[in-house]
Parts: structure tokens; C-alpha cells; sequence
């Protein structure tokens, strides 16, 4: 396994107009022991980032995984392949950022930072000394917080996600409404039910399948009778085929599309997991308001209160896509498409560009289920939080991705009980494959006691949002965030959640747990106090407990 180290060189900035290209170069050499963050949520795992040329003991308290495809590449965030959620953001841990209000290109090689946009000269900027200082400067003064929050109940209690379940067991009505009646009997706390995708007749329609969701009002009824809010899955694709209805040359219909630039009467086609589509124009305003309206409609109609937003992601469009403005990339529809979610406290997103300062919920990209993407996990949404997404959470608990699920494959017990672990003291935890179902009587309970858990620190949990939505500070905060220069800032499978509690959930499969206890009296979840500095290492750490530690000072 490759290790990684990020080499420090005196500064100096080096600024360069590319010739002929139309693109301004920046060359940043870091100051004595700073690092850097931000720009992509699903790179955090790689955050403080790392030099691909050589090293080894990079991070402190995880093995570092083997760099993904691209990892070692410029990443471009207009056009990137890059998928989740982008800001066109970087903070150190000296004080600096960079910003833009466009997307750019960015590496580091040999310890250097460099960086490249189309539109302007970028120049890191000099606010103060410290990672909270350069992440909040760049919060006043780019992306504002203006106490707009999602709904509180995304937060207070855990979430239920029926895509597993229905993937494995089938799409249809009777099977979302028997998964609702054995949530209802289950015992788990819950405040939010999401029917997730495959509901509708083709993309594009606001109406269900009646062969296969012949009464949807009658189950979102049902969840509302449960004491449960609805949420339903959403795209903005569209079924490019013959359906009339969505026709591409409909009179009216090929001015809301995203058009191809070969030709202007012919809308964009878009690649993405569910075939070839097209899609309405969301940068245009007039477009995205009626997209909303559309929604607001629905969401009346069959009685429910929001929108997981699906796709976002900029890879699905081809080089010919032309929008709205002819200077708008794919990242800027990404961003339009965010801007449906505002309309909804109830919302979900997993890709979208420039989000700070929105009341938006950004979840963690989709993870497999295996220990080294579970790793992931936090280090990506502590890089959320350092972009100005407060309101993160983690991939369904034990993975979202279907196929793990299925007869045959490798299921680990011990690995959904340490995701569920993982979420419990995250500002929101969701399951989707049912515990009741996939775990002993004895292993769901130990679930059924972490959403419990997590319902207990609803009211501190609370605080710290109405703190985000005024001040855009992260509720999911890194060591080096809260605890400046106490040597934090390659430690990522431990966090803060807001000023007091240290959160360290077991993520390695042997049980064990390293802890970076700052300076301070803490008291631990079993109740034993700790004089920090100092680093524990916990062994034998058994499924139902998760380590976490509350700052008595």
C-alpha cells in the first residue's frame, strides 16, 4: 500500500497568464507547516491534501488508502469527473484561502499548490493564522450565513431511507408501505421517511406508476399517520425517447432544455446510471421556478414535504451541453439545481457546486460496503463543513449501494453496527437496509440504542445549527479547526461535534482506537475522566460502544 507525505517549502507565489489558452496560472509555496483543505467533499479522505510524488505515515491515525482513479490528476472542478459536491474553495491551516466566484483547476506536486482558472488570477488570501480564521473570513466574505436552516426534524431524530429494502425486496407500493408499518413496530425513533427512486411511469413525470404505486397519497398518508414527515426521491432528468410528453421537438418543450452547442434546435443528451436523457435548463430562472413550482405541486398533491435531489453531478454532461449564459460550465448547473432545494426545509443533496451560505442537507457520496470507504466518511464531511456545508451526514448506514445487499454477497455485521456507531453523534444519521431484517435480534437492539443516543443529543445537536445558520461554522469540526497548532491537522477519524464533544467511532475492523485528547479535563461515555494532552489507545472496543469524550473545562 502506497503512503503519502506532503512536503513543505518555503513561500513564494509565482502568477503566470497561460499563452494562447486563455487561462491564468498560480503557483502557491506553502508557508513552514501549513496544510491545506476544501474545494471537494469526496476527496477529504485525502485532505489535508496529500503529495502523490512519494511518502509514507502521512495521516495519524488511519493507514491512508490507495489513491483512487484521478486522486493523482488536477482536479477541475467546472468540468470534473469528480463526483458530490464542490466549492470553489481552499483553506490552510496558516490562515490563507483561496476563492473564487468560478470554477477552477487546482494540484499539489511536490508540496506546492498550483493553481489554474479561466477567468481570472488567483491569489490566496492573508486572513489570519489560523484554519477557523481563513474558513471564516472566507465565510463573511464570500458566502454568508443568513439563518435559513433545513427542518429540524432532519436533525432531532434519525432518518429511514427505503432504497435497500425495495431494491432487494422490489419496487413498488406494497413493499414501501410494508416497510413503513415494520419501522412503525420496530421501536427505532424516527422523524423522517424517504421514498427513494423508481416511483415514477419515466423521468420527467411528476406522477407515480399506477401499476406499481397505485395510491400514493394513501402511503404517504400513512407515514404522516405514523408521526413520520415524507420525503420523496427527485430528478431533473427527462426520458429522451418518444413519449410525447417529453418529446424534445414538442412546440415550447426545446426551449427549457439544455441545448447542444452543434446545433441549437437539438437539446443535450445526458449519460448518466439510468441511460440517455435531457434535461431542463435550471440555470435559466424562469425554468428552475417553474421545476419548483412542479415539485411544490407534487408534493401537495400526494402529501409529503420535500425532495431527496438526485444527480447534480457536472461528469453527466458532454463537452457540446451550452446553457443558459454561454460562459457557464456544468459546475454552474450543479449550483442552479441547489437552488430548487431552498424552496424545501426538507432536502437532500449528494452533488451540487457552491453551496456555502444555503440551507441545504449534503450527504456523503455513496459508499460501498467495506471498511476502507467507510473511512472515508468522515474526513469528507469534515471537508463539507470546511466548504460551508454545516448540515452533513454520512451514506445510509452499513452503505447505500444496492448490490451489497444481494443474495450472495459479503455482508459484515460488524461493519453496519460500527456505521450505525459512525452516525449516532453526526449532525444526522439514516438507515436504509432494515436492521430488523438484516441483523440478530441482539445486534438490532445495539442500533435501536445508537438512534436513541442520537434523539438524546438532539437539543445540543440543535444548538449547534442555529449556531451554522448564523455564523456558517461547522457542526462537524476537525481537530485542527477547534485546537489550532497542537499538531491535529493529519488527524481525520476523530471530530468535534461543535465546541464540546470529541467524537471518536471505531473504524478500524480489529476493534481498536487511537484518541488525540487536546488540553483540557474529559469525561469519557463510560464516565472516566482524562487529563489531556495525551493519546489513548483503546483496544477491544466492543460494537456497542462509541468512544466519545465531553470537554469539561
Amino acid at each position: 500500500m502506497r503512503r503519502f507525505i506532503f512536503l513543505l517549502i518555503p513561500s513564494l507565489v509565482l502568477l503566470s497568464c497561460g499563452t494562447g489558452s486563455r487561462e491564468w496560472t498560480t503557483t502557491v509555496r506553502p508557508l513552514d507547516g501549513e496544510f491545506w483543505w476544501g474545494a471537494v467533499v469526496n476527496k477529504g479522505y485525502i485532505q489535508p491534501y496529500v503529495d502523490f510524488s512519494a511518502g509514507d505515515n502521512y495521516f495519524l491515525d488511519d493507514p491512508v488508502p490507495e489513491p483512487k482513479p484521478g486522486d493523482e490528476k488536477p482536479f477541475d472542478l467546472g468540468t470534473m469527473s469528480v463526483k458530490g459536491v464542490t466549492a470553489p474553495l481552499l483553506v490552510s491551516s496558516k490562515g490563507r484561502y483561496v476563492w473564487s466566484d468560478r470554477p477552477f483547476g487546482f494540484k499539489f506536486a511536490g508540496g506546492v499548490l498550483h493553481l489554474s482558472s479561466k477567468y481570472e488570477k488567483l491569489e490566496p488570501v492573508v486572513a489570519g493564522e489560523t484554519l477557523r480564521d481563513a474558513y471564516q473570513a472566507a465565510c463573511a466574505a464570500h458566502f454568508p450565513f443568513d439563518g435559513r436552516e433545513p427542518a429540524e426534524l432532519m436533525f432531532t431524530m434519525p432518518q429511514f431511507n427505503n432504497w435497500i429494502e425495495t431494491v432487494v425486496l422490489g419496487i413498488n407500493q406494497e413493499n414501501a408501505e410494508k416497510f413503513v408499518d415494520a419501522l412503525h413496530d420496530s421501536g427505532f425513533p424516527c422523524g423522517v421517511v424517504m421514498i427513494d427512486g423508481g416511483w415514477q411511469r419515466y423521468h420527467g413525470c411528476r406522477d407515480f406508476n399506477p401499476d406499481t404505486f397505485p395510491d400514493a397519497a394513501r402511503l404517504f398518508d400513512k407515514i404522516r399517520d405514523y408521526g413520520y414527515k415524507g420525503v420523496l426521491w427527485c430528478s431533473y432528468f427527462l426520458s429522451a425517447d418518444s413519449r410525447p410528453e417529453f418529446t424534445s421537438y414538442k412546440p415550447g418543450m426545446q426551449d427549457i432544455l439544455v441545448h447542444s452547442r452543434h446545433d441549437s434546435a437539438d437539446p443535450a443528451l445526458v449519460w448518466w446510471w439510468n441511460g440517455i436523457s435531457v434535461t431542463m435548463d435550471l440555470t435559466r430562472d424562469d425554468i428552475r421556478d417553474k421545476f419548483t413550482r412542479e415539485l411544490k405541486d407534487m408534493a401537495d398533491r400526494f402529501h409529503f414535504e420535500g425532495f431527496k435531489f438526485d444527480g447534480g453531478d457536472p461528469e453527466y454532461f458532454r463537452s457540446d451541453a451550452v446553457f443558459s449564459e454561454p460562459w457557464m460550465e456544468p459546475a454552474d448547473f450543479g449550483h442552479a439545481y441547489a437552488r430548487v432545494g431552498e424552496s424545501f426545509p426538507y432536502n437532500e443533496y449528494r452533488s451540487a457546486f457552491k453551496t456555502g451560505g444555503m440551507p441545504i442537507v449534503i450527504r456523503h457520496y455513496d459508499v460501498g460496503h467495506s471498511w476502507e470507504e467507510f473511512r472515508s466518511v468522515i474526513p469528507d464531511l469534515l471537508a463539507a463543513g470546511l466548504m460551508g456545508n454545516p448540515y452533513v451526514f454520512a451514506d445510509m448506514i452499513g452503505g447505500g449501494l444496492s448490490g451489497s445487499y444481494m443474495p450472495g454477497k459479503s455482508f459484515s455485521h460488524k461493519l453496519f453496527l460500527r456505521s450505525c456507531e459512525l452516525q449516532a453523534l453526526m449532525p444526522m444519521m439514516q438507515f436504509s437496509a432494515a436492521p430488523w431484517r438484516v441483523l440478530t435480534p441482539e445486534e438490532c437492539e445495539v442500533c435501536r440504542n445508537y438512534a436513541r443516543l442520537h434523539v438524546d443529543f438532539g437539543p445540543y445537536i440543535m444548538e449547534q445549527v442555529h449556531q451554522a445558520s448564523a455564523t456558517g461554522e461547522p457542526i462537524m469540526r476537525s481537530m485542527e479547526y477547534e485546537f489550532p497548532g497542537c499538531g491535529y491537522e493529519r488527524v481525520n477519524q476523530q471530530f468535534m461535534l461543535g465546541p464540546r464533544y470529541l467524537v471518536a467511532p471505531v473504524t478500524q475492523e480489529d476493534d481498536s482506537k487511537t484518541v488525540y485528547l487536546p488540553a483540557g479535563t474529559w469525561r469519557d461515555d463510560l464516565g472516566a475522566t482524562f487529563e489531556g494532552p495525551q493519546v489513548l489507545s483503546l483496544s477491544d472496543v466492543p460494537v456497542d460502544r462509541l468512544p466519545y469524550f465531553e470537554l469539561m473545562d
